[in-house]
């Protein structure tokens, strides 16, 4: 599970079970998704939270 706190907001950016056997390295294309979805809570936490 990735997750970000900003302030005292926590957001909750992937969650995923590991299938793979080989390897420990989170897949790029969950790494890409993973990057959008925190620049999107940076958005959300900037216009609903920031100004409490």
């Amino acid at each position: 599970m990735y997750t970000a706190k900003l302030g005292d907001v926590i957001f909750v950016l992937h969650a995923f079970k590991k299938k793979s056997k080989k390897g420990i390295e989170t897949p790029k294309t969950d790494i890409e998704l993973i990057k959008k979805r925190l620049k999107e809570a940076k958005l959300i936490y900037e216009a609903k939270y920031k100004n409490r």
